[in-house]
């Protein structure tokens, strides 16, 4: 059987490659993409949603607290963090979920 043309792509740079392994990487162990499913959950089923999530996040390698992932919580959710929360339900519905055009790759 032949190959046709359009089933092969030629692999980008090891470079490129490293680059979005980190990038991987990076967002893995980023909480605030965890927080904007855990916030709305705690905020209905309350804070045990932070010692679950801290466990079942610290049994697949990311380094998390029940107390680190409320005191994150109690940020984004404060006046202060409001905007950081924001952004980063966008970046992680744009990046991982869906195209969002406001939201760089």
């Amino acid at each position: 059987m032949t190959i046709q043309e359009s089933t092969f792509h030629a692999l980008p740079p090891q470079e490129s490659i490293k680059a979005a392994i980190q990038k991987q990487r990076d967002h893995i162990q980023d909480l605030t993409s965890y927080l904007c499913y855990l916030i709305p959950l705690a905020e209905k089923e309350g804070d045990r949603v932070y010692e679950v999530a801290a466990r079942s996040l610290a049994e697949s390698g990311v380094e998390v607290t029940a107390e680190k992932l409320k005191e994150l919580a109690a940020y984004l959710t404060s006046p202060e963090g409001v905007e950081a929360y924001r952004a980063a339900r966008l970046s992680h519905t744009g990046l991982y979920l869906t195209t969002v055009k406001e939201v760089m790759r």
